[in-house]
């Protein structure tokens, strides 16, 4: 789950960038990257910078003022195709036809299929990432596309629709014409717009990226979600051109809305901090129903993305709300982690118990989400080492029985701690006094719609799988390829 954003009619595009994926580097720690293109200089225009590390370790204020640009894109990686090296990183660039950067968010299920069949048509890529074979499909039907301007590019990304299967949104840099940004069929990952008056003197600039927040935070207005299989242009004279390309069941990912999307974001035009509150209504409702006489002393959340459920359980529950858990700010998310051993060894140095808040007492502490259960099961050993007289763990989504193939790192069953058990025995393994999962009903109502992929819910995807295996087996190897490494 990477974050994308891009930019056009800026007077620094470079600066734009930077402020947006800071914004966006919650939803990708590994690598960062920007393309920028200065107008003013057609023949030398494109500057590209990207590294391993954090925004703010790569760019700083005088590569910043170097990129410059009046347009750009950039991405905050989080990996799940790619062996996690300087070759993986957005965006990637081809300087023919046209000169073309590409960034994007998600994955391509039938991307071993794709990989091959460009190797036999004699096209050989210089990374394991599956952005490549987006920007070679996309830059050899844009190339072929008679016209210019906003058709070559709606034709192309049509041509990408047909051809890929998956869960994406683009952002694209064409030098010296502009840029474009375009999701999937089904919207299964986010992508929103906005625009700003520049200096109040009638004139534009335009931006997209994954959350509002990197857009609002910079002034950026009239923000809307692109549409599902909707592509958008907008070329150096800032106008803006948008087509719904190919249409399809919407089902934007619900684990925007639990986890991935910070609560300061809107998504689909709910925001979030409202939806994790409902989704602590819902878990309160059925504590109530089902569990009318469970004592509890204490509601704490586990930092950061449960607290907003975590505070509104407690107020319908009536009762006391603490931070009994304080997360380290330097150790990033670990679910979005690469492998599990380094999961693991940064659990260790993660979260830190307030004894105080702890000790002698019946807590219920609320997560997100239980994945892998690397994070549940050290929680519930932290409290009870803290003097906890009960835990119980509420999680706000249901149990994660089936993988992800549509950029959320769990492509393969074995690794997720619901699948092919009761929750019984996941809560034995957690070693919980009590295991509460939300259900399916209540997170849509929590959402407020049902239209949403929850594969990982229920095993029914918006799209084909059948090249699912190619993608798990390639995936086991990038991982144990980055586990030797550790």
């Amino acid at each position: 789950m990477c974050g994308i954003f891009a930019v056009i009619g800026a007077e620094n595009a470079a600066a734009e960038l930077y402020v947006g994926m800071v914004h966006l580097q919650h939803r990708g720690q590994d690598a960062a990257g920007m393309i920028t293109f200065d107008f003013n200089d057609a023949e030398n225009g494109i500057n590209i910078s990207k590294d391993i590390g954090l925004v703010s370790d790569i760019f700083d204020e005088t590569a910043l003022h170097t990129a410059g640009g009046q347009m750009g894109i950039g991405h905050t990686r989080y990996p799940t195709v790619g062996v996690g090296d300087t070759k993986e990183v957005q965006p990637f660039f081809n300087r023919y036809p046209d000169g073309i950067g590409l960034a994007f968010n998600g994955n391509i299920v039938n991307y071993p299929l794709l990989k091959e069949k460009l190797r036999k048509e004699r096209v050989y890529l210089s990374s394991n990432s599956d952005a490549e074979v987006l920007l070679q499909i996309f830059g050899d039907s844009y190339g072929k596309a008679k016209g210019d301007g906003a058709e070559a590019v709606f034709n192309a990304a049509k041509d990408v629709h047909k051809e890929v299967i998956g869960g994406y949104s683009v952002v694209i840099l064409i030098a010296s014409k502009g840029v474009a940004a375009f999701r999937d069929p089904n919207g299964i990952r986010p992508l929103v717009m906005g625009e700003k008056r520049i200096n109040g003197n009638g004139r534009k600039s335009y931006a997209f990226a994954s959350e509002s927040i990197a857009l609002t935070i910079q002034g950026y207005e009239s923000i809307r979600d692109l549409k599902p299989g909707e592509a958008v242009f907008i070329g150096k004279d800032l106008k803006a051109h948008s087509k719904v390309l190919t249409t399809g069941k919407p089902a934007p990912c619900v684990f925007e809305y639990v986890y991935f999307s910070t609560v300061e974001s809107v998504y689909e035009g709910r925001p979030i901090y409202d939806v994790r509150k409902r989704l602590g209504e819902e878990l309160a409702a059925k504590v109530k129903k089902r569990w009318p006489d469970m004592q509890i002393d204490v509601v704490i959340p586990v930092p950061d993305t449960s607290r907003a459920a975590a505070n509104s359980l407690a107020k319908a529950l009536g009762v006391p709300y603490e931070e009994g858990l304080i997360k380290n700010r330097y150790i990033g998310r670990t679910f979005i982690m690469p492998v599990q051993k380094i999961r693991e060894n940064a659990m260790k140095l993660k979260l830190k118990p307030i004894e105080s808040v702890i000790k002698g007492k019946n807590i219920m502490v609320v997560d997100d989400s239980i994945v892998r259960g690397t994070t549940s099961k050290r929680i519930v050993e932290l409290l009870r080492e803290s003097g906890a007289k009960t835990v119980c763990f509420l999680s706000t989504f249901p149990p994660i029985r089936n993988p992800c193939y549509y950029g959320i790192d769990f492509q393969r069953k074995e690794e997720l701690i619901a699948h092919g058990k009761t929750i019984e025995e996941v809560e034995k393994e957690l070693g919980a006094d009590r295991l509460v999962y939300m259900d399916i009903e209540g997170l849509q109502k929590a959402v407020g719609t049902d239209q949403l992929c929850t594969a990982c819910v229920t095993g029914e995807y918006p799209t084909t799988t059948e090249h699912a295996k190619e993608l798990e087996s390639l995936r086991k190897k990038h991982i144990a390829q980055i586990t030797n490494k550790c």
